[in-house]
């Protein structure tokens, strides 16, 4: 039998803890892509949504260079609070370059890109999160 007030009450606070530090990284995350001029971020709350991750970060930028550099950056930032990506798909194109930490992911997109698969309409049932 589990005593609520025992064992049961760190676990709740060390998830606590985990859920803030994902948090705090997924709103450095969009702080750095502010940094480096992204024209448009958005945070999504896909808790109650999805299995797989728990939160989105859509960024635009205007050219391919700028979305490598901003990946770039935001991985280096991150890397600092230790947090290091699952994997990372189409950083050579640059277009829609995918970052996935498993606990969020990271979408940078060219404009253009952006508005075509248009994320936030698939997902606009999603709560938006403030990340400044």
């Amino acid at each position: 039998m589990i005593n609520n007030t025992g064992q049961e009450g760190k676990k709740v606070s060390k998830k606590k803890i985990i859920s803030d530090k994902i948090l705090k990284a997924v709103r450095t995350a969009a702080k750095i892509a502010d940094e480096r001029k992204a024209d448009y971020i958005k945070i999504l709350d896909m808790r109650s949504r999805l299995i797989i991750t728990d939160y989105f970060i859509i960024i635009g930028a205007k050219n391919t260079r700028l979305t490598k550099r901003i990946q770039q950056d935001i991985c280096m930032g991150l890397k600092k609070d230790g947090f290091y990506p699952e994997n990372i798909a189409g950083s050579s194109e640059g277009t829609w370059i995918l970052v996935d930490y498993d606990d969020f992911v990271i979408h940078i997109f060219t404009e253009d890109i952006r508005n075509f698969y248009d994320l936030e309409r698939l997902w606009k049932d999603s709560k938006e999160l403030d990340w400044n």
